[in-house]
């Protein structure tokens, strides 16, 4: 039994120490539409290595992403954001998390 609860903790720990959480989230909407972008990082303190992710329609694409380059992945997502803006798009800054 043990050796079972053991088991379970360690893959617990090992999934949620893979897990990334998104620290930057622009909610996009037009009409009815909505699309989302994100900056998600695998180390909230060095903020590398990210990815910028796209959603859209229920699917998300990564567009983006840097292994080493701090602050990369927040450039190109607000310059997205200010692409789709520019689109007609109203695109609101929802900080950490989603």
């Amino acid at each position: 039994m043990k050796k079972i609860t053991s088991l379970c903790l360690v893959a617990t720990l090992s999934m949620i120490a893979t897990f990334a959480i998104a620290d930057e989230t622009y909610l996009c909407t037009y009409g009815q539409e909505e699309r989302v972008i994100s900056v998600v990082y695998q180390d909230q303190v060095k903020k590398v290595p990210c990815e910028v992710h796209y959603q859209r329609d229920g699917v998300t694409e990564t567009l983006w992403d840097a292994k080493d380059e701090v602050g990369y992945c927040e450039e190109k997502a607000k310059a997205f954001v200010e692409k789709q803006r520019g689109w007609g798009w109203r695109c609101d800054d929802k900080g950490e998390g989603r």
